[in-house]
């Protein structure tokens, strides 16, 4: 049966050299969580405009609930310039858009109270009321639904107020090796993975490695799965860590194991690299082929 997993923050569009992709890091988990079978929920804002339309309808037409986009009148739909470097992506992300002024709004809060899952980043929180509006949602959702952070640090937005706010209802974190290595220096915390377990409160640590694989770190100690061997000849990595997440969600809402959702997760990342952006089109056949 299907999950409610619900994602909060940017949505906007991926442009790259040849053309443009839907994209941001929310509508990412939101659109896999609907590949693999859940109720995948996207809160987010985009400008009243042609991109905004363009992009409810792509994710709409693709399973994912839009019920909750909010439009901005004044405020353009956002964008990201992407240019590959090697196999790494890197991004230059517009300021001044819709998603920086999302709201909590009575529906959203609703949902956020009963959905299985929630989850959030950390760039959608650069701007003052859209990190409000989260804040606000992550509240109502404590206790209710699992909190997934998926950190996400992108400079130069990065508050180490709203990430400390944001850790502190977290039950499961995800980070980059290098993540962990930055945000304990960003908060003082030399041993953060402890600290993020035995003083905040959070039940899990994911730490990934792209192709080395991930670790999940609890209370009881650490699990590791290798990276998994893919021909990314015709692929890419962009939101590949998105469907990581989507996936690890997935899994921990059923009560998986962290060994469990480890494999699964990265299996499901893996395909995603096979293809190019960041929600690319993957059949049945190719999930079910996975194990999910």
């Amino acid at each position: 049966m299907g999950k409610t997993i619900v994602a909060i923050g940017e949505a906007l569009w991926d442009v790259f050299p040849d053309q443009r992709r839907p994209g941001g890091a929310p509508c990412n988990v939101a659109f896999h969580a609907a590949r693999l079978g859940d109720r995948g929920v996207i809160i987010t804002r985009v400008g009243d405009d042609a991109p905004g339309d363009e992009l409810v309808v792509f994710l709409r037409d693709r399973g994912v609930d839009t019920d909750y986009v909010q439009r901005d009148g004044t405020r353009p739909t956002g964008t990201v310039l992407v240019t590959i470097e090697g196999s790494d992506p890197q991004y230059a992300i517009t300021e001044g858009v819709a998603w920086d002024h999302m709201a909590a709004e009575d529906a959203a809060r609703a949902l956020t109270a009963t959905a299985d899952a929630v989850c959030v980043g950390s760039l959608a929180q650069r701007g003052e009321a859209s990190r409000a509006a989260i804040q606000q949602l992550l509240s109502d959702a404590r206790g209710q639904a699992l909190v997934v952070f998926d950190v996400n640090l992108r400079p130069p937005f990065i508050d180490a107020e709203a990430i400390a706010a944001t850790l502190g209802v977290a039950d499961v974190v995800k980070m980059s090796e290098s993540e962990v290595a930055r945000l304990s220096t960003l908060l003082d915390r030399p041993s953060l993975i402890g600290w993020l377990l035995e003083s905040v409160g959070v039940q899990a640590v994911c730490v990934t490695r792209g192709k080395a694989g991930a670790s999940i770190t609890t209370l009881q100690g650490t699990v590791s799965a290798p990276g998994v061997e893919i021909d990314e000849s015709a692929g890419d990595a962009v939101g590949a860590g998105d469907a990581f997440t989507a996936a690890m969600a997935h899994q921990f809402v059923r009560d998986a194991t962290p060994q469990e959702t480890l494999h699964a997760a990265n299996r499901y990342a893996a395909l995603v690299a096979t293809k190019k952006g960041a929600m690319p089109v993957l059949s049945s056949e190719e999930v079910a082929g996975i194990g999910l």
